[in-house]
């Protein structure tokens, strides 16, 4: 019993802390970035390869650097409700997730766009409805996960 269960444990520590890579592309289906997530941390990449910036991940909150290491701006979940901050902790906008579809709302309330989940691929649409980009996962989600800055309309 022991056993399977330090089997067990071990498994999903595992599955857990498998790293997750998303390739971000534009309308057209360019690649611009990329972002890697380890633990709670997620490296972003421009489509170079050089690094952008950076996002931990403790508990209900990310917090977003740039690539120089200074704080660009926080992420705070509230059960389905994400709300996006600068670096001052002024508001710049939510997110509202039910189901597969999430709806962004800039500080004002506005809609600043949406999008919708299928299997591992993302598609992002602003206001208007209009394609903006797409990221695809590989490997093991774990923890919350937010949408890449690049493709985030609360976050531009």
């Amino acid at each position: 019993m022991n056993r399977i269960l330090a089997l067990s444990i071990f498994l999903l520590t595992a599955v857990a802390f498998c790293a997750e890579h998303e390739t971000i592309r534009d309308a057209h289906g360019k690649v611009v970035g990329t972002a890697t997530t380890d633990g709670n941390r997620t490296v972003y990449r421009d489509a170079r390869g050089k690094v952008t910036g950076t996002a931990t991940t403790s508990g209900n909150k990310t917090t977003y650097r740039d690539a120089t290491g200074k704080a660009a701006g926080t992420a705070t979940e509230s059960g389905n409700r994400t709300t996006f901050r600068d670096s001052r902790g002024r508001t710049t906008g939510t997110a509202t997730t039910n189901g597969n579809r999430t709806t962004y709302r800039d500080a004002t309330g506005a809609s600043a766009g949406s999008s919708t989940t299928t299997g591992n691929r993302t598609t992002y649409r602003d206001a208007q409805g209009r394609a903006v980009g797409t990221s695809t996962s590989t490997g093991s989600r774990s923890g919350t996960t937010q949408p890449p800055p690049i493709l985030n309309p609360t976050m531009k």
